[in-house]
């Protein structure tokens, strides 16, 4: 199994949390190198899905219940990481808590089973196919990935939670992501 890996688009929402109290120092980077046709074979899919759009299809319902605001201006979370993986979507912040990018990805169910490791659990959420990886060596505790199948992709929760962090500092940060995510992933569209 390859080494954990954090990706570029995991990198480019902690460039705009860094000021909520985050950080992306000493995260792994990825391992060999896929290009994207021999990826296709690997369960990298072409493109990101584009079924649903994070930016404007979560519920501001479920923003809300989360207490999270846009974690920047313009509240864009999109990245082309190497070897064709790519993210599209935004990021939002809890004062004082969380802080989190929702995005589509290219990464499919067996991409990222294959390339991480770090306490790695398979689950369902609202009965579709999701898997919890922990992709920092350095900050195991403080950062969690949840990717949600989807048709061509997953949907991804990124989260970011410091022990520093007064309101969800000493919560379990794979925790915080499956409340969000079991209030998101009903949301997408049948089919999708």
């Amino acid at each position: 199994m390859k080494k954990a890996v954090l990706l570029v688009g995991v990198l480019a929402a902690g460039v705009g949390l860094a000021g909520c109290g985050g950080s992306t120092e000493g995260e792994a980077r990825p391992s060999g190198g896929v290009t994207s046709s021999a990826a296709t074979g690997s369960g990298l899919a072409v493109d990101v899905p584009t079924s649903y759009n994070p930016c404007t299809d979560v519920p501001e319902s479920v923003l809300s219940s989360e207490r999270l605001v846009k974690g920047v201006a313009d509240n864009k979370a999109n990245a082309d990481g190497p070897d064709g993986i790519k993210w599209r979507g935004c990021r939002w912040v809890q004062s004082n808590g969380y802080a989190v990018s929702i995005q589509v990805t290219n990464m499919t169910i067996p991409f990222v089973r294959e390339h991480y490791f770090n306490d790695v659990r398979e689950l369902a959420i609202a009965g579709r196919p999701a898997i919890t990886a922990r992709r920092s060596d350095t900050r195991s505790s403080e950062v969690c990935s949840i990717n949600v199948e989807m048709r061509g992709g997953t949907l991804e929760f990124h989260l970011d939670n410091p022990p520093s962090r007064r309101e969800t500092g000493r919560i379990d940060t794979c925790q915080l992501g499956l409340v969000l995510a079991e209030k998101v992933v009903p949301t997408l569209p049948t089919g999708a």
